[in-house]
């Protein structure tokens, strides 16, 4: 009797305190991690910013799921082998996202432009937030209008895509999407398409109307301080 009586009390009691103790240690972390989270800018912990943005940038960290590398899911490649450096290939394109195209399933990553990734948020000109990446994908979707598209292989990335300038009806998609502001000029690879950003933001049209992170920097887990706050309220719904 004497070592079941002692079974039930002290290690129930250790349980409990240590039970305790984590609680309380978790809800002070939480604590401190919610005020750097809203108010660090504010009390002089250092904050990223982004030079696309005027607004307040935040870093958002990394999801227990999130691949290993910045590249999105979408931008994966199919099964099928890149296709060989100066070769073409025209046909019907479907819009993985605004700088990925699939043509009889070979994808395209467009070189030398970046596009708003397909989950990610922008602010408009009225300071509403929406899905930039999505409403870019549309737009070329829309432009292209099911036309025949042409796409030069320039070899492939590190992640086995094939890298290719395309063309519909004669005119450059990169150039398109970047003078109407689908897109940005991708500096770390080309320089080609500056030009046509600089005429973008001039005109303050697509994601230049508004604010937004530069589609490198999103995948690295920067976000727009309206855009984390409503991923954190969106995460917190039943």
């Amino acid at each position: 009797m004497a070592k079941r009586t002692q079974s039930r009390s002290y290690p129930r009691r250790s349980r409990g305190r240590s039970g305790s103790t984590s609680i309380l240690v978790s809800a002070v972390l939480a604590a401190v991690a919610a005020a750097w989270y809203y108010w660090g800018d504010e009390i002089g912990f250092p904050m990223p910013t982004g030079s696309a943005s005027s607004g307040s940038v935040i870093a958002e960290a990394p999801r227990a799921d999130a691949p290993s590398d910045p590249v999105a899911e979408a931008d994966r490649p199919p099964s099928a082998e890149p296709v060989a450096s100066g070769e073409a290939v025209t046909g019907t394109a479907s819009v993985i996202d605004a700088d990925t195209l699939d043509i009889h399933s070979q994808r395209f990553r467009l070189v030398g432009v970046d596009a708003p990734e397909s989950k990610q948020k922008c602010l408009d000109a009225s300071g509403d937030l929406y899905r930039c990446g999505a409403a870019a994908a549309n737009a070329l979707d829309q432009w292209i209008n099911r036309n025949p598209v042409t796409c030069v292989s320039e070899g492939h990335d590190r992640y086995n895509r094939t890298l290719g300038k395309c063309s519909v009806r004669g005119t450059s998609v990169q150039n398109w999407l970047v003078t109407n502001g689908h897109a940005v000029a991708y500096r770390a690879y080309s320089k080609e398409f500056i030009p046509a950003e600089e005429a973008a933001q001039a005109a303050k049209v697509g994601i230049w109307a508004g604010e937004f992170v530069m589609p490198s920097d999103w995948r690295k887990g920067k976000r727009l301080s309206v855009e984390a706050a409503a991923n954190q309220t969106s995460s917190n719904l039943p």
